[in-house]
């Protein structure tokens, strides 16, 4: 399996993008009452459009789609309508873990790097609903924050996410805040194809899965 590029193309005219959780359910014969357990294993999943289609963007679809060979190899992909987060702390801030961190914690500690410009006073971080990629043991991982966080110029200050850590991470890990990606792989070998009308304008629809 490789990691393919994606092309630098317009942007989909529509994407669907959720999460699917991972659990067990036990109904008991006896009472009826229901218990259930969450599992490892939460992965984001969607589907995106591209509409009317042409020249360079159409056949750097088509190529790049092609040479992902269905399921088998993978790409970075996320939710591209919210590519800026919200919380408006400018890029040039690098976020960091504070402390190595281990699998299944929906709760971190980080810090601001210590080579990134000075923050004036307490400044937002996260908005509940924006994104982040994080780099783990088990590869890059896509996360939505749970809650509203700030940060200081100093200090370690608390996110908290969902899906949980699939893997650990190390001290000094970097929280990529925008254009977030995680690793997607199609979802079956039935996604390469296209539509075309005259005059050579492309329609397409691929579905993808987390890749892990």
């Amino acid at each position: 399996m490789a990691q393919i590029s994606f092309p630098s193309i317009i942007g989909p005219s529509s994407i669907t993008f959720g999460i699917r959780g991972h659990s067990q359910t036990f109904t008991s014969e006896f009472t009826g009452s229901s218990q259930y357990v969450r599992l490892p294993g939460s992965r984001w999943y969607g589907t995106a459009t591209w509409d009317n289609l042409d020249g360079a963007d159409f056949d750097e679809l088509k190529a790049f789609l092609t040479e992902l060979e269905g399921p088998h190899n993978s790409f970075l992909f996320g939710d591209v309508s919210r590519d800026t987060p919200r919380s408006g702390l400018a890029a040039n801030y690098v976020i960091e873990t504070s402390s190595s961190f281990s699998n299944h914690l929906t709760q971190i500690s980080v810090r601001k790097e210590s080579g990134s410009p000075t923050i004036s006073g307490t400044q937002p971080l996260f908005k509940k609903g924006d994104y982040f990629q994080i780099s783990t043991t088990k590869g890059l991982e896509l996360k939505i924050s749970t809650t509203d966080s700030t940060i200081q110029n100093s200090g370690n200050h608390q996110v908290n996410f969902a899906p949980a850590l699939r893997g650990g991470t190390a001290t000094g890990a970097n929280l990529t805040r925008h254009s977030p990606r995680g690793l997607m792989r199609l979802s079956d070998t039935d996604q390469v194809n296209w539509d075309i009308r005259a005059p050579v304008v492309g329609n397409t629809t691929i579905s993808f899965l987390e890749a892990f």
